[in-house]
């Protein structure tokens, strides 16, 4: 674990699942439900911040041929 893991502020809470879920949870954790559960949140952060990412990228999908102009290169 990395330093900065260790100095990672943690809260409990409490969540509601279907059964069928939390057992395949808990096989699947190899008995650490909380790394699972982090991990698989940690994954959703990454494709909730892709859709802003692409949303960015298609905004400025126009100004490439500007970037072009200043760095005098092919950026498209």
């Amino acid at each position: 674990m990395s330093m900065l893991g260790c100095m990672t502020t943690r809260t409990r809470t409490t969540v509601t699942l279907p059964d069928d879920l939390l057992a395949h949870a808990r096989a699947a954790s190899g008995g650490n439900l909380s790394a699972y559960v982090e991990n698989a949140l940690r994954a959703q952060q990454l494709r909730d911040a892709a859709v802003a990412v692409r949303a960015w990228r298609e905004r400025g999908a126009g100004d490439t041929d500007e970037i072009a102009d200043v760095f005098g290169e092919d950026v498209a």
